[in-house]
């Protein structure tokens, strides 16, 4: 149901406009002035303007531009008694949705009309994301969803502490982000916060990464070197893809930890260092454990306070605001004017898997503001692979070696879009009683 108004249409006009949309279930206010159409459009929230042309004071093009200093969202239709192109040109150029002659078509009106509430959700839809966007960037944490914002919570509380953190989750989930969250909310933010890939690193490298080298150490060592270990005192220091290291460099990294202290490669003097440990890993460390490939006491060490990060398919709802966020971040950076993405678009976009998780997301932004020609990303501008894969809302999809907890959190939230909420009718389709439904609703979250 939408709110139109309808400003200044002669008798005959108005009678046959009413009579077109009153079938539609709109809600519709008559305004005989343009004094009058400003107070409702102040008073409360409308979707579409239907403005007569000729005007009792000035005409339709002069009073659409009053009209969008009121709400930029409103979607504008002008309806004339005179086919002039030049106005038509003139009125699309400054806003107006449509630009309709009388004596009005009903079909063609009505599918003009469908055009302009359509382009008001969009660009409602679209004011809403990037106000939302606002509260987030500073600390490049964006979501709203509860599961996110558990994870946000989580940060905080253990942001101000001196504790070792552990930050799980699958690959391009934003791991990193969370680490520099940690270290911007605690005591140490003026202090060094100090990445190092422990995956992409060989075994002796990562060593001399991580505690530097003395002068002729080895072949190539022409001068001293200090590690990261060194870099990042009285800071930070984050070590990603920590379930990659070997069981070697994992007994000297439990030392540092235990003691505080090292020694560079070649070297023989103790090196003290106040740091702080944030690893990551995308791999299961307790498997690792079972397996004997990562030790028991550094998982330990590592474990004090663990952030299980989700994946972005169980954040559905995260994802416009994301979208949103790196479609402003690609078009300012190549310099193009888009506003946001068609309703089509966000629902290709919620609908996806992400196995790649946000990482995925970002370089299909990147890619559909490269190929974007108009304000709004659309469907075509999307990769093939999103457009041909999406899973009807009656159908749910989960990828093989999925856990039993998994595979019910996504029936439940499934089943909840599909029945658009109603707990009683998603207990009832998922075979349930009402209780153990709220009790594993509760278990989800």
């Amino acid at each position: 149901m939408s709110t139109i108004l309808l400003v200044s249409l002669e008798e005959e006009t108005r009678k046959e406009v009413v009579n077109c949309l009153q079938k539609g279930g709109h809600i519709l206010f008559a305004a005989p002035s343009h004094k009058k159409a400003i107070e409702i459009v102040k008073q409360r929230e409308v979707d579409l303007a239907i403005v007569g042309h000729r005007l009792p004071k000035g005409n339709g093009l002069e009073f659409l531009d009053i009209l969008l200093k009121q709400d930029n969202s409103l979607s504008i239709i002008l309806i004339s008694g005179e086919a002039d192109l030049k106005d038509a040109i003139s009125a699309i150029k400054n806003g107006a949705s449509d630009f309709l002659v009388t004596p009005l078509k009903h079909l063609e009106f009505k599918k003009a009309v469908a055009r302009a509430l359509e382009n008001k959700r969009l660009v409602a839809e679209n004011i809403r994301l990037k106000r939302a966007l606002e509260n987030y960037t500073k600390v490049k944490l964006i979501g709203t969803s509860h599961l996110f914002q558990k994870v946000v919570d989580q940060i905080r509380q253990v942001a101000p502490t001196r504790s070792t953190v552990l930050i799980a989750g699958e690959s391009g989930i934003g791991k990193e982000l969370v680490a520099e969250a940690i270290h911007s909310l605690s005591p140490r933010i003026g202090k060094p916060l100090v990445k190092v890939n422990c995956g992409a690193l060989a075994e002796s490298l990562l060593e001399s990464e991580l505690f530097g080298h003395e002068k002729g150490a080895f072949t190539g060592a022409f001068f001293q070197r200090k590690g990261r270990f060194e870099m990042a005192h009285l800071g930070t220091l984050f070590l990603d893809e920590i379930g990659e290291m070997s069981p070697p460099m994992q007994v000297k990294l439990l030392r540092v930890l235990e003691t505080g202290e090292f020694e560079r490669v070649g070297g023989d003097k103790a090196i003290k260092v106040d740091v702080r440990v944030i690893a990551a890993t995308n791999r299961n460390l307790d498997e690792l454990v079972n397996a004997g490939s990562f030790r028991q006491d550094l998982y330990y060490r590592l474990n004090v306070f663990t952030i299980e990060m989700p994946p972005l398919r169980e954040r559905v709802e995260d994802i416009p605001l994301l979208a949103q966020y790196f479609l402003q971040h690609f078009a300012k950076e190549n310099s193009k004017d888009i506003r946001g993405f068609t309703l089509e678009v966000e629902k290709v976009l919620t609908s996806y898997q992400w196995p790649g998780n946000i990482r995925e997301l970002k370089n299909v932004m990147e890619r559909a503001v490269i190929l974007a020609k108009g304000p709004y990303i659309q469907l075509t501008e999307l990769p093939p692979k999103l457009r041909l894969t999406q899973t009807p809302p009656d159908l749910i999809l989960m990828p093989i070696g999925s856990s039993i907890e998994e595979i019910e959190r996504e029936a439940i939230r499934k089943t909840l879009l599909y029945t658009k909420g109603d707990k009683v009718s998603a207990a009832r389709i998922l075979g349930i009683g009402l209780a153990t439904f709220y009790r594993k609703l509760k278990h989800t979250e």
